[in-house]
């Protein structure tokens, strides 16, 4: 016989919703204390660094919370975070007073589920107080609010369970369905808790340690160990080549470059800054490295990545034949502010708007021009030095890797100097700041 009512029956419900209610605020102050503590651990733990300090937890004397949750203390088993494990706890007390609250029909199981909890989780309160008291020497006072809110739960829930231990004697009148879905549902909620808890620490951790790796590896002793123990490549550098800078200046950065290429212009606005703050020191040497089979053969794409990249090349390297590398400067700046719209008419106009003869500027577009010939040297220089992408950097025969950019890159051009050069041994470049 099936003692629970039908639809619309009133049915005899286990308590009014005063228990519940008295449940449910220090169930929300548990889940603040122990959140806020989650927090402060995964924090602390990813980054092994300070967080800001928080009401009632200034670090003073034997107060200090992130003290407490950097010990072996805070994690169970090698593995489950303290905190974490009391968040779940009053995430799961919430769902249980809520859905009590919400419907009578489930107060009886939400009661006796909240009963078996607590006796549980003041185990683990006094567990952790004994730590503090005796172990480590140290007083956490969220940890502390997160004790005394399950210890005042665990009365209120024993003694009402005694004050009302005739009304368990009513018949359950929840549905086996109900039942499972209420039990379910708070054992998946405190679950999804611990999942998102466990990635955001992993994903913090993986941050972290990409930080580091990134910090070693762009360290300056680190760099010169990289770049000293590279290849040497002789890179010739001669009058043939556009310079941005004194052409007297002793130390070049030759960068081989696509006209089309859209971090190119980037980087060699960067290093003319820094040329520009160092005219003494360094000079910026142009290469040609069209990544198009027009005139790269080492390109396998039939029309290459880059279709005007050889015209592009071309008609910079005929602006420098007619004028030098003013003119060269100027009308690159002109391809790579128009890369994505360029085209043979737009050839000839930016060589009007640059100021060189016409008549002769058309005559070295040609492909067996002078200019055309300068740019297939370029190339084989790329392909004998085994390069397939732009930009790439060379500085005194070490070819700069391409994750050396901004600060690491001119940390990397300091040290070449030092190390190659013993009278240098105190050189400071004068620095350009980020790479943008």
């Amino acid at each position: 016989m099936n003692d629970a009512p039908t639809e619309g029956e009133a049915g005899p419900f286990f308590m009014g919703r005063l228990p519940f209610f008295l449940l449910l605020i220090p169930a929300m102050i548990g889940t603040f204390a122990t959140g806020f503590l989650t927090y402060r651990h995964i924090v602390l733990t990813s980054h092994v660094g300070k967080v800001g300090q928080s009401f009632l937890c200034r670090a003073n004397g034997r107060i200090d919370c992130d003290s407490i949750l950097l010990t072996d203390y805070a994690v169970l088993f090698g593995y489950f975070p303290s905190a974490v494990l009391g968040l779940m706890g009053f995430a799961f007390v919430l769902w249980l007073t809520i859905n009590a609250l919400a419907n009578q029909r489930m107060r009886k199981v939400s009661w006796t589920l909240l009963v078996l909890y607590f006796f549980a989780a003041i185990g683990f309160s006094w567990y952790y107080a004994y730590i503090m008291m005796f172990e480590v020497d140290i007083i956490c006072t969220w940890c502390i609010v997160s004790h005394v809110m399950n210890l005042f739960c665990l009365i209120t829930v024993l003694v009402i369970s005694i004050k009302n231990r005739e009304e368990f004697l009513l018949p359950e009148i929840s549905t086996l369905a109900e039942r499972i879905y209420f039990v379910m549902g708070g054992i998946a909620v405190a679950l999804l808790i611990f999942f998102v808890a466990g990635m955001w620490e992993k994903s913090l951790s993986f941050e972290d340690a990409k930080s580091k790796f990134e910090d070693l590896a762009n360290d300056p002793a680190v760099i010169l160990a990289v770049l000293k123990g590279s290849p040497t490549y002789e890179v010739p550098v001669g009058p043939a080549d556009p310079v941005f800078g004194l052409t007297t200046a002793p130390y070049p950065i030759v960068m081989f470059t696509d006209f089309q290429c859209p971090v190119c212009p980037k980087v060699e606005a960067f290093l003319r800054q820094l040329v520009a703050l160092n005219p003494n020191e360094l000079k910026l040497v142009h290469k040609n490295l069209p990544l198009s089979k027009d005139c790269n053969k080492s390109v396998l794409e039939a029309t290459g990545f880059h279709p005007m990249a050889c015209p592009a090349a071309r008609a910079a390297y005929a602006a420098f034949l007619l004028g030098g590398s003013r003119p060269f400067w100027q009308y690159s700046d002109l391809l790579f502010s128009n890369q994505k719209h360029l085209e043979n008419a737009r050839l000839a106009e930016f060589a009007q708007k640059v100021g060189l003869d016409m008549s002769k500027f058309t005559e070295l577009l040609k492909p067996d021009s002078p200019a055309a010939k300068k740019v297939e040297e370029d190339v084989e220089l790329a392909v004998k030095l085994r390069l397939s992408s732009t930009p790439q950097l060379f500085f005194e025969g070490k070819r700069l890797p391409e994750n050396f950019k901004g600060a690491y890159l001119e940390d990397a051009i300091e040290e070449l100097i030092k190390a190659n050069y013993p009278e240098k041994s105190n050189f400071k470049l004068n620095k350009a700041g980020p790479l943008k």
